[in-house]
């Protein structure tokens, strides 16, 4: 089986979850905010995405940064360590390991196929899901606190 839809029971999958993420200094409101804070070196930037609570502004802030140079060579590394910092919040954690062997999916209709699978009739779900690979991989590697 597959979870494709990181909404409803899945929720917490989305980078757009609220939790508490800390990057070079800063604690940021979600990954997607650490993530699009990562996208620059440029620290008055980084404070504007810190400037609104809501994730999907800071992904629309995160597409206007001075990106740093090196921007496509570290983002998956990046990402990964963003995603496994989040799990490291054992109600996260418990609820990551309750997926059990599922396949994560990010499908979505806005046409990203590095993070997930676009499933809209241009794209057919032809992406990469690199998102989905990640928490699988952060799950395969996390492992219930001993008492």
């Amino acid at each position: 089986m597959a979870i494709t839809n990181f909404s409803g029971d899945y929720k917490f999958l989305s980078n757009f979850f609220k939790c508490e993420i800390e990057y070079e200094g800063d604690v940021y409101p979600s990954v997607e905010h650490a993530f699009q804070a990562a996208k620059t070196f440029d620290r008055d930037e980084r404070k504007r995405l810190l400037s609104d609570k809501n994730p999907l502004v800071a992904k629309r802030v995160g597409r206007k940064v001075k990106l740093r140079s090196d921007w496509e060579e570290v983002k998956y590394n990046i990402m990964y360590t963003l995603v496994l910092q989040k799990f490291k919040n054992d109600e996260l954690r418990r609820l990551l390991l309750d997926t059990g062997t599922n396949k994560l999916i990010e499908e979505n209709n806005w046409h990203d196929n590095y993070w997930g699978k676009c499933i809209c009739t241009e794209c057919n779900g032809d992406g990469k899901n690199n998102l989905g690979l990640i928490l699988q991989k952060v799950r395969d590697e996390i492992v219930e606190p001993s008492g």
